[in-house]
C-alpha cells in the first residue's frame, strides 16, 4: 500500500482504518493541515487533489487582489 501521496509538489499521508475501511491524509501546507478522506485509495488521492487545487487557486486569487 502507498504510504504517501504526491500531487504538485505537496506530499501527504495515508492512513487506512481496517475497522471502518476507509481511508484519510493529511498535507501541511504553509504550516496549516489539510485533511483528506476516501473509500479507496484513488477516492484518497482525488481528494488530495481536489484540496491542493483549491489552495493554488486561492492562493494566485489571492495574489491577483495585492496588485
Amino acid at each position: 500500500m502507498k504510504e504517501k501521496l504526491e500531487y504538485e509538489g505537496y506530499v501527504g499521508t495515508v492512513e487506512y482504518d481496517e475497522k471502518l475501511d476507509f481511508y484519510t491524509g493529511e498535507v501541511e501546507i504553509d504550516g496549516h493541515i489539510y485533511t483528506y478522506e476516501g473509500d479507496s485509495l484513488e477516492d484518497l488521492q482525488e481528494d488530495f487533489e481536489d484540496i491542493i487545487d483549491s489552495i493554488i487557486a486561492f492562493d494566485e486569487m489571492d495574489d491577483e487582489d495585492e496588485e
